[in-house]
């Protein structure tokens, strides 16, 4: 236990102490204040006035009434939804059967490599019965729970359309934020 040191003796200030003026004591009032007399009676009641306020002439211009909205609310979570050719499409959470199936097991590869550098991959490299062309295609049917749809549209797809799926896959399939959540206690342990 380490103990405190000594301190070194300071020197005294060097000059003159000026005394201040203390200021006179205000002397105090103690006399009691006097009582203010009880009024007797009541005040007067002021009169009733007997006339009345103009009355406000009514407006004869009646305002047209709102139109209409022709606009309806949308059916869909926009936040979750992509176009597919010209038809506004909803990704919903994923099906419990895509992930038993490895269908949407791509997610993590399709997020991480590049579109044009994971296409070249051939049967083995990533899956050992898939290539990555096949492995793309099962994450969308998973991604939209629709075979027809890809089938239809696979070849539309374009990188950008494919990059929005997958962070709308990972966010409401709540991946993301278990990888994130994972990623910081992976961080906290090393630290200790």
């Amino acid at each position: 236990m380490n103990t405190p040191k000594e301190s070194q003796p300071k020197d005294l200030p060097i000059g003159k102490l000026q005394s201040v003026d203390v200021p006179a004591e205000t002397t105090l009032n103690k006399k009691n204040p006097e009582e203010t007399p009880v009024l007797q009676g009541s005040p007067d009641e002021s009169p009733i006035l007997q006339t009345k306020p103009d009355e406000t002439p009514k407006i004869e211009i009646v305002p047209d009434a709102s139109p209409k909205k022709e606009e309806m609310p949308s059916d869909y979570i926009e936040d979750n939804c992509v176009m597919v050719g010209d038809k506004k499409i909803e990704i919903k959470p994923t099906k419990l059967k895509y992930f038993r199936n490895k269908a949407a097991s791509a997610y993590g590869i399709i997020k991480a490599v590049p579109l044009h550098e994971l296409l070249t991959y051939g049967k083995g490299v990533i899956d050992e019965k898939r290539d990555a062309d096949q492995l793309l295609y099962d994450f969308l049917v998973a991604a939209f729970d629709d075979s027809d749809l890809v089938k239809n549209n696979y070849d539309e797809f374009d990188a950008d359309t494919i990059d929005r799926i997958c962070k709308i896959f990972g966010r409401i399939n709540h991946i993301d934020e278990k990888e994130e959540q994972a990623r910081k206690n992976r961080e906290a342990q090393v630290k200790r």
